[in-house]
């Protein structure tokens, strides 16, 4: 709280002398005379708060001795201040008139150049759910991508540094988050540094912070722990061994499953011949998503989670960035990329049997027997079960995963020499980067047998004759 005095003109602005009266901690036991003999009942002498009537206001015997006041810590100070965006505003609160003409000095230099900010309490953790809030209205992200961030935020919200005003927050404190957070994936140590670089921009947009000011600015994105793992997929002998499994033994080993044995089979053929996610074939309308005389699948939507329940999403995985990037969020998967007699078959086994399920009030392609969206982690359990009674994939330590279907489809493309282009718009990527990343190892391999058959091509020709 401050006493202000007389002030004295200084150029443009004021250096003013005043008493500063801070609150103590604890009040001192004595009372001072001018408090005693106060008759205003409604401030100081109800002894809460920190606020002062009109004879505290104007006491300077606290002057006499920073002990004297047994309310308030008592300074003499000189305050200078000058006039930013047409509003007086106390820039320098100094011991000394000296420091306190130049640091108004300072601040009126860093005005004029547009580099001075005013001070903010405002959180970096704030802001960047600011922008995500703004995303979200502005139908830039979706509910499972608002949802998905709400794990990187808990990282964000629970590092201490990030609890001060963003204009406290150093470089050094970003840096020494990262490191905290190398045991997660490189992609959500990515996403996280995403969301702080978003973040301060926009105090330098807002004023916040100056530019030069934006640690972001220094930040190198540190490397994860993890080691990748490779993507896993069936060969071809597996894929085999396992379609004959699933198109030919009983998979339902419980009563208490949730599936109907029809449902199950024709899911997991439809995953392994289209490559698609789980999530997008839960979430197909058989009264809407099915085109036989196109002849395929239009996928723009998927299952999703939203605190811990399933639930229909408005777009694709992808959609958001999609549509970002002046894309439909829509694809088209053809029935005949492997077999187009086989999956025309299991798609209209599966019309009959969806339409029979009458608690299959959405008209779903794939639910479960009381109508509701089927479920990744059950299916996963299942699925995994499946794969160690065919006799496939043993070696893996955890098992199989439902997702490798998906990673099989893709390698099966890039066996038969499909475009990359091609294979990405059929797995609803909007380039082919994540093919090349993903797909790396199975790429090398297909290039090693281009490779060979180049070779046996140039020496069968007897070139070198």
């Amino acid at each position: 709280m401050n006493n202000k005095g007389t002030r004295r003109a200084n150029g443009e602005g004021y250096i003013g002398d005043v008493i500063q009266k801070i609150k103590r901690p604890k009040k001192l036991n004595h009372i001072c005379d001018i408090c005693k003999n106060c008759t205003d009942r409604s401030l100081c002498n109800n002894r809460t708060g920190t606020e002062k009537c009109q004879k505290c206001i104007d006491c300077k015997e606290c002057l006499k001795d920073k002990n004297y006041c047994d309310r308030f810590y008592c300074y003499f100070r000189y305050q200078a201040q000058i006039s930013i965006d047409k509003k007086q505003t106390t820039v320098a609160n100094e011991n000394k008139k000296k420091a306190a003409v130049d640091k108004k000095l300072e601040v009126e230099a860093k005005v004029q150049t547009k580099s001075y900010v005013q001070k903010n309490g405002i959180t970096i953790s704030e802001v960047c759910k600011k922008i995500q809030k703004n995303k979200f209205e502005a139908n830039l992200i979706g509910k499972n991508t608002k949802s998905k961030d709400k794990y990187h935020y808990r990282y964000i919200d629970n590092w201490d540094d990030f609890k001060k005003p963003v204009q406290k927050v150093t470089y050094q404190n970003i840096n020494d988050f990262l490191n905290s957070i190398t045991h997660l994936s490189q992609s959500e140590i990515g996403h996280i540094v995403n969301k702080l670089k978003a973040g301060f921009m926009e105090c330098v947009l807002d004023k916040i912070i100056a530019y030069p000011d934006n640690p972001m600015l220094r930040i190198t994105v540190p490397n994860s722990l993890q080691t990748k793992k490779k993507v896993e997929a069936f060969e071809v002998s597996e894929q085999r061994k396992l379609m004959r499994y699933i198109r030919t033994q009983p998979l339902i080993k419980s009563s208490k499953c949730n599936y109907d044995e029809r449902t199950l089979r024709n899911l997991f053929i439809c995953l392994l011949l289209t490559a698609a996610r789980i999530g997008e074939l839960g979430a197909l309308d058989y009264t809407k998503h099915l085109d036989f005389s196109a002849g395929g699948f239009i996928i723009n939507r998927t299952l999703t989670q939203e605190d811990g329940k399933i639930i229909m999403g408005e777009h694709t995985k992808t959609g958001q960035k999609k549509v970002s990037q002046g894309q439909l969020d829509e694809r088209f998967v053809p029935f005949d990329i492997f077999d187009e007699k086989l999956l025309i078959d299991t798609v209209k086994d599966q019309m009959q049997n969806a339409k029979s399920n009458f608690n299959n009030k959405e008209h779903l392609l794939f639910c479960q027997k009381d109508g509701s969206y089927i479920d990744y982690r059950c299916l996963n359990n299942i699925f995994k079960r499946i794969c160690r009674e065919a006799g496939v994939k043993l070696d893996l330590p955890n098992g199989c995963h439902i997702h490798m279907c998906r990673h099989t489809g893709a390698t099966r493309m890039i066996e038969a020499g499909m475009d990359l282009l091609v294979i990405a718009a059929i797995l609803g990527h909007v380039d082919d980067r994540q093919i090349k990343e993903t797909y790396g190892h199975i790429l090398a391999r297909y290039r090693n047998r281009q490779l060979k058959n180049s070779r046996a091509y140039y020496k069968q020709q007897r070139l070198s004759a």
